[in-house]
């Protein structure tokens, strides 16, 4: 088969995570098993466009498009939507001349902000989705600080239409695929399972090992430094671990990012927890490590920790079992499916650094219970997460996805598939016209404008708002008078709400209206 791949994500030059590091593997083995790959990746910020050759497989680097790069206003009020746009129809775009060329058998591409939006609504290639993380999810569990916003609300429609105009869906768990089917109204069953592939001759037990610290008392945790991480709880745990095992050391490999409360760094904030419990010494920061220098870090350390709040399948998890080493995990998200409790790993509950101290001391003082999980950790990968079998599952499901695609040609987007992109150039223009219209309409001139409206007619109560706006200004508002008037003012406004409210429309209104 002819297979794109269509990712944002892809190493070196944007490998930032999971996505990048699974696309990769898929890439590879779906190549040894004697497919032709070509992937569609972003290129990496402040580059061109190019080709790069990945072990015999292109890689087209592409740039965001100047779709609606002059709407000033879209970009002001939604510019996560607008980033989505861009990138996502420049993938589209180099997709759409490749496939033009020659055609593809399959394209499969992520969930995550709404890579496969315009494959999927064109239905011009048999079109697999792959979960990682939807932004509902992240709504629905403020992951990474996504708060409820018409911005992230609107990514998160876009990645939903996409993924039910998909031919198939899959997830490397079956945690996040109950979430996604609930979120999209279909049943689990409708979402094939497919774990995450690893390499299990480059993540191998045989090799060189980094010197970051004593030999069977180090502990490893990679993964950027954020809250959904779990780095804290790991921080939290330190003390305790370092009490019962003092020569015990702990090595953090990961970026830091700035997702500490105040939007402050997540590295300081560690720091300075350490410093206070005068562990500071037992840790050694170092930052993201190119993916083909991870093996020998994880051959170097005693025990590898992944508290992550929530996780898909973390490829860390999978990356040190691979490598024979004892992990830890917790039962947030779908690491308790890629390890066995007891037998290839150890489960704790979430957000629990007791449960994680106890769990790291364990592993640490008993040197015969480690070999024994280490052992079944590695065997696990071979029989269960090997690439080629993954590869081998994936290239089946594509093969699904052609039966469903030649069945089901109803497309969402009526025109040419070569028209998409500038009909969704003329849909933000006309967005972008919209939202310009009401900022104006509401503008400082208007609200003084109803404001002076208001107080010719309420009077009195715009004097008491006023007032309250000033003690409030005086830094008074928390006064038990102050925060009764204020309570009386909402009272008497929604009371002037409510009967507006009930005010029967105009006779030519009334008409429209019914």
């Amino acid at each position: 088969m002819r297979i794109c791949l269509i990712s944002r994500e892809y190493p070196p030059d944007t490998g930032f995570g999971g996505i990048a590091t699974f696309t990769r593997h898929l890439a590879q083995g779906l190549k040894s098993i004697g497919h032709d790959v070509v992937v569609v990746a972003l290129a990496k910020e402040g580059k061109d466009a190019e080709v790069q050759d990945d072990l015999g497989i292109p890689v087209y680097r592409v740039v965001p498009l100047p779709i609606g790069a002059d709407l000033g206003w879209t970009a002001f009020c939604m510019p996560y939507s607008r980033y989505v746009m861009r990138t996502s129809s420049a993938l589209y775009a180099k997709f759409d001349e490749l496939n033009a060329i020659e055609s593809f058998d399959a394209v499969d591409t992520p969930e995550l902000l709404a890579e496969g939006f315009f494959p999927a609504i064109t239905k011009c290639t048999p079109l697999t989705i792959r979960l990682y993380t939807p932004h509902s999810k992240f709504i629905a569990e403020k992951l990474h600080n996504v708060t409820d916003t018409f911005d992230h609300q609107y990514v998160a429609a876009v990645e939903r239409i996409a993924m039910l105009s998909a031919d198939v869906i899959t997830s490397p768990s079956l945690d996040l695929a109950q979430f996604v089917a609930g979120d999209l109204g279909i049943k689990v069953e409708d979402i094939d399972i497919v774990y995450n592939p690893i390499d299990a001759s480059e993540f191998s037990p045989d090799g060189e090992s980094a010197d970051i610290g004593p030999k069977g008392r180090t502990v490893l945790f990679v993964g950027r430094l954020e809250a959904r991480k779990g780095i804290h709880y790991l921080i939290d745990a330190i003390p305790e671990v370092v009490a019962a095992v003092p020569d015990a050391r702990f090595v953090i490999i990961g970026d830091d990012t700035a997702n500490a409360p105040g939007q402050k760094s997540v590295l300081t904030e560690i720091k300075e927890r350490l410093e206070k419990t005068g562990c500071s010494d037992a840790v050694t920061f170092i930052n993201r490590i190119p993916l083909a220098d991870l093996p020998k870090h994880y051959r170097a350390a005693a025990v590898c920790v992944v508290p992550s709040l929530y996780d898909n399948s973390p490829y860390t998890c999978l990356e040190a079992m691979s490598c024979g080493r004892a992990v830890i995990g917790t039962d947030g998200g779908g690491t308790k499916e890629y390890i066995v409790h007891g037998e290839s790993g150890l489960i704790v509950p979430v957000k629990n650094a007791g449960a994680l101290a106890s769990g790291i001391i364990k592993l640490l003082s008993d040197e015969k219970e480690r070999a024994r999980i280490e052992t079944n950790a590695r065997r696990r990968v071979l029989e269960v997460f090997d690439r080629a079998e993954i590869a081998r599952k994936t290239a089946e499901l594509y093969k699904k996805a052609a039966l469903r695609f030649a069945e089901i040609q109803t497309s969402t987007y009526q025109g040419a598939p070569s028209d998409v992109l500038v009909d969704a150039d003329e849909f933000l223009y006309q967005h972008d016209r919209m939202i310009r219209d009401l900022i104006l309409d509401n503008s400082l001139r208007a609200y003084w404008r109803e404001t002076m409206r208001t107080a010719a007619a309420r009077p009195r109560l715009t004097l008491v708002r006023m007032a309250l706006a000033l003690l409030k200004a005086a830094g008074l508002g928390s006064l038990k008078f102050v925060r009764r008037l204020d309570l009386q003012v909402r009272e008497k406004e929604r009371e002037r709400l409510s009967l507006l409210s009930q005010r029967k429309p105009p006779a030519e209104q009334q008409k429209v209206i019914v």
